[in-house]
C-alpha cells in the first residue's frame, strides 16, 4: 500500500520533470531523431509560418506581388531558416529597391543637365561662327 503511494508520487515527479524538459537525454531515447520529431513536420511548420508572413505582408501592402512571388519561391527552395531571416531579407530588398530608384532619378537628372549644357554650348559655338544670331537675354525689372 505504502509502496504504491510512493510510486505514484515518484511518477508524478517524473512527469512534472518531463514537462520541464528533464529525463530526455541520450539514454532515455529509443527512436531516431526523425522518428521522435519528423523532419517533414518541421518543414511543413516552417513553410506555413513563412507563407503566412508573406501573405500578411502582401495584404498589408508592405510588399508587392512580384516581391511576394520572389520570396515565396525562395522560401520553398529552403533559402530562409526562420521567420526573422525572411523579414531581414524583405527589408533588405525593399531598401535596395528604394536605393535603385534614387540612383535612377539622379541619373536622369544628370542626363537632362548634360543635354541642356550641350545645347547651350552648341548654340554658343554657332553664334561665334555666325550661323545663328544671338538673342539678347531679357533683363529683370
Amino acid at each position: 500500500m505504502i509502496n504504491s503511494i510512493v510510486f505514484k508520487i515518484k511518477k508524478h515527479d517524473i512527469y512534472f520533470g518531463k514537462s520541464l524538459g528533464r529525463h530526455s537525454g541520450y539514454g532515455k531515447r529509443k527512436g531516431t531523431a526523425n522518428a521522435r520529431m519528423p523532419g517533414k513536420v518541421l518543414w511543413m511548420r516552417r513553410q506555413r509560418v513563412l507563407r503566412r508572413l508573406l501573405r500578411k505582408y502582401r495584404e498589408a501592402k508592405k510588399i508587392t506581388k512580384d516581391i511576394y512571388h520572389h520570396f515565396y519561391l525562395s522560401s520553398k527552395g529552403n533559402l530562409y531558416k526562420n521567420k526573422n531571416v525572411l523579414i531581414e531579407a524583405i527589408h533588405k530588398m525593399k531598401q535596395e529597391k528604394i536605393r535603385e530608384k534614387q540612383l535612377e532619378e539622379q541619373r536622369d537628372a544628370r542626363k537632362i543637365k548634360a543635354a541642356e549644357k550641350k545645347s547651350k554650348r552648341n548654340h554658343r559655338k554657332q553664334v561665334t561662327m555666325g550661323i545663328v544670331a544671338d538673342e539678347p537675354k531679357a533683363k529683370k525689372d
